[in-house]
């Protein structure tokens, strides 16, 4: 069920703030709390959210949220990232797409390419596009989070290894004030440190609500990448910034 854009913004406020009361999301809406209270009902039907005592909270899990919950929050500015990028890929590209979201929204836009290859540890992204038999797909070993849709461990190094890319695509969980990218945990950083190895040109997808994000494990300084797709604004001009409304 497709979330309105009330409902993504209440996900958008959880995800900075953990939790709220009904009552400041009324007023925060200047809507009744009957409203919120429907609105609150279907994000926790969907698992998206929990109820606390007076109001919500986030999913009593680990504070990487689950692929669903990463799914819905900044949807659209996701999307118009992920379409920008889809046209910036050549045709008869080797690209390898790594995990979470924001790169899953672009397999959704490579799928009427002619000729491309395409390595990954993402499900989502190899289920997508499998429905091209135009578009080679190379899905890695290794263990699967059924939670976050992707695969981990050595293997998927590995098999990064045998490749030398031309496009590597990574999303991130965090821009740090001292401008690196950052991951939840050690095993996601991993993988997008192989990414960034094995390609001779390295994309970073990360919408504005990446920075000010608390994640612990370094990835790479954003200048360790040849583009960065994003709508935050007033970013220093050194950075090879893609802007996108």
């Amino acid at each position: 069920m497709e979330l309105t854009d009330r409902q993504q913004q209440i996900l958008s406020y959880l995800k900075q703030h953990s939790d709220v009361q009904i009552g400041a999301l009324a007023s925060m809406f200047a809507v009744t709390t009957q409203t919120i209270r429907r609105d609150v009902n279907l994000l926790c039907e969907q698992g998206l959210a929990r109820r606390v005592h007076g109001g919500l909270s986030l999913p009593a899990i680990l504070t990487n949220t689950t692929y669903q919950f990463r799914r819905e929050v900044e949807s659209d500015i996701k999307r118009s990232i992920a379409k920008e990028v889809a046209r910036q890929i050549p045709e008869g590209s080797t690209i390898i797409m790594g995990i979470g979201t924001s790169v899953t929204y672009v397999a959704e836009f490579l799928i009427g390419f002619q000729a491309l290859r395409v390595v990954t540890n993402n499900l989502q992204v190899a289920r997508i596009l499998e429905a091209n038999p135009n578009i080679e797909v190379y899905l890695t070993g290794g263990r699967v989070r059924c939670e976050h849709q992707d695969l981990i461990g050595h293997s998927v190094l590995a098999f990064f290894d045998d490749f030398e890319a031309d496009i590597g695509i990574v999303g991130c969980g965090s821009i740090t004030p001292n401008l690196s990218a950052m991951e939840h945990e050690l095993p996601e950083a991993e993988i997008s440190k192989a990414i960034l190895s094995n390609c001779r040109q390295n994309w970073l997808l990360a919408d504005a609500s990446k920075w000010g994000r608390f994640a612990s494990v370094k990835v790479a300084g954003l200048s360790s990448f040849s583009r960065i797709y994003t709508n935050k604004a007033g970013l220093p001009s050194d950075l090879p910034i893609y802007s996108v409304e």
